[in-house]
């Protein structure tokens, strides 16, 4: 138990003076929007774009920081590095977990381990989601992958590398123990990427990985 007196009301009005200002400055570093039409391509256009996706996700993850006044992350070749391999092995074994049993993969910490020493604490999202823009919503099943939202009868489109960014930060969001990553004060940078099991159901299966560390 601490106790914390102040004895002159000046030091009291000057922290509450830097708490405001500092507070209004962490919001004023709001991420700008993302722009230009490389994000609306979509994700099963030919090779899979890691750093146009990384970015889209570091976008929507830093306005959830933003909102909370929180310093933004940024993103580096470590925590990229540590996602891609999650994500890769993920997609490869078909196999949505944390701990994969992959030789020098296995878990986090190997993951983090192959790629810097220089890591005090890491936090790891894992997500699976579709090809296609589902997000929950009945649809007409179709065997040539032409789905249909059952309401509107509109046909689904195919995610891209913003909409499959924008779902997958906000499905972190709504759980309180990703948002719990998300919004840790120990985190100063993240890495995000994702695999596609052309196998998998719905024409196609996402394995996403979004990787914290401070």
């Amino acid at each position: 138990m601490t106790n914390s007196i102040f004895r002159n009301s000046y030091l009291v009005v000057f922290f509450l003076f830097i708490s405001v200002f500092a507070g209004t400055a962490a919001r004023a570093a709001c991420p700008a929007p993302l722009s230009g039409n490389s994000y609306d391509q979509r994700i099963n256009n030919g090779s899979i774009n890691q750093d146009l996706f990384n970015r889209a996700v570091l976008y929507y993850t830093n306005k959830i920081r933003c909102q909370r006044g929180l310093p933004l992350f940024d993103s580096t070749r470590d925590v990229i590095g540590a996602a891609n391999t999650q994500a890769r092995n993920m997609t490869r074994t078909r196999t949505y977990a944390h701990d994969l049993n992959v030789a020098g993969a296995r878990t986090l910490r190997d993951r983090m381990r192959a790629q810097t020493r220089s890591f005090r604490s890491a936090g790891e999202n894992i997500a699976k989601n579709f090809v296609y823009v589902l997000n929950g919503r009945p649809y007409i099943p179709a065997d040539n992958c032409a789905f249909r939202y059952l309401n509107t009868r509109q046909p689904v489109p195919v995610h891209t590398y913003r909409s499959l960014a924008e779902e997958l930060v906000g499905s972190w969001e709504d759980s309180r123990d990703h948002r719990a990553n998300i919004l840790n004060r120990r985190y100063t940078r993240m890495g995000a990427a994702f695999g596609i099991d052309r196998r998998g159901q719905l024409c196609g299966e996402i394995y996403a990985s979004q990787v914290f560390a401070g």
